[in-house]
Order: structure tokens, then C-alpha cells, then sequence
């Protein structure tokens, strides 16, 4: 692909994510909680895309001031007397955190750690699709269950079930292979 062709392409997906944001921003009915969260959304993307295109010390820069900038919508969030859902500032400080985070990793990170063989990207590549495969086949058996009328469970619990099962079993299943030795 061309130069050209990748900048259009950018374009268009940004156009498109703007899109979706600001129809979710209208279609709540313009309330603090959904522009709160259409920003962080925001800023996350545009953290992540920076971070894949480019990690220079600008970009990490950048990063920390959006980390900061999320911590100080959430603290705007509690001191104004708008109401507000009570995740909203708890969610805006934890992805502000990540974000310093994720700068601090960055900094550390060595330009030659980021290489791999393909032995390691084969296994951590196995290793997720194993783990996306476990969650699907449990929200399949949660969806059952719920469905037939056998079983109630909220859906913080459902959330949080996957949450955890997601990054301890692409561990345990990435683990596994690199024992193995091979995935193939």
C-alpha cells in the first residue's frame, strides 16, 4: 500500500470514530456522563494509535499529558455539582493511571526488547486466539443458562467474570505453549 492510500485510510476510520462518538454524545441527550466518556474513549484511541505508530519521546510525552488530562476531567467530574454516574470519575482516574502507566512502561522499554522471533509472536498470537475462544465459549454457556431460566446473574458479575478470564488465560495459555515449545 502506498503512502497515500494509508494517510486516506487514517482519515477515513478517524472520520468514522468522531462520527460514532458524537451520534452516541446526541443520541444520550447531551449528558456530562456520555461526554466524559466520549472523551476518555477518545483520548484512549488516540493514545494507543500514537503509541503503535510512533514511540518517541514526544509521543510518550504526550501520553503522560493526556494521563494527566483524564485524571483532571475526573476531578472536574467530582468537584462540579452536575450528577454524575458514580463510575464516571472512578473510570476517568483508573484510565488516566493506565495512561502514566503505559508512559512510565514506554520510557523503560529498551528500542530492541519490542523485537520477537516468530516462535514467541506464534505462541502469544496462539495463546489469544485460545483465551478469545474460552470467553466466547463461557459467554455462550452464561447466555445459556441465563436464558433458560436456570440461572440469575447480574451483569457486573458477568463483566467482571470476563475481565478476569480474559488476561489470566491468554497467560496460562501462552505459558503453556512456550513449555511446549511450539504451537504447531
Amino acid at each position: 500500500m502506498n503512502r497515500t492510500a494509508i494517510i486516506t485510510l487514517e482519515i477515513t476510520i478517524t472520520a468514522l470514530i468522531l462520527v460514532v462518538l458524537i451520534g452516541t454524545y446526541l443520541a444520550s441527550g447531551f449528558s456530562y456522563d456520555a461526554l466524559i466518556w466520549i472523551l476518555l474513549i477518545a483520548l484512549g484511541i488516540g493514545a494507543m494509535y500514537l503509541l503503535k505508530k510512533h514511540n518517541t519521546t514526544e509521543v510518550r510525552r504526550i501520553i503522560a499529558v493526556m494521563g494527566i488530562l483524564c485524571i483532571g476531567i475526573s476531578f472536574a467530574g467530582i468537584l462540579t455539582p452536575t450528577p454524575l454516574l458514580p463510575a464516571t470519575p472512578t473510570m476517568g482516574m483508573v484510565f488516566g493511571m493506565i495512561l502514566l502507566l503505559l508512559h512510565w512502561r514506554m520510557k523503560r522499554q529498551d528500542g530492541e526488547l519490542g523485537l520477537q522471533d516468530e516462535r514467541s509472536l506464534r505462541i502469544g498470537t496462539y495463546g489469544i486466539a485460545c483465551s478469545w475462544y474460552l470467553t466466547y465459549i463461557v459467554v455462550i454457556l452464561l447466555a445459556t443458562a441465563i436464558s433458560l431460566g436456570g440461572m440469575q446473574v447480574p451483569a457486573e458479575s458477568v463483566v467482571l467474570i470476563l475481565i478476569i478470564l480474559m488476561p489470566i488465560s491468554t497467560i496460562l495459555f501462552q505459558t503453556y505453549y512456550n513449555h511446549k515449545g511450539d504451537v504447531y
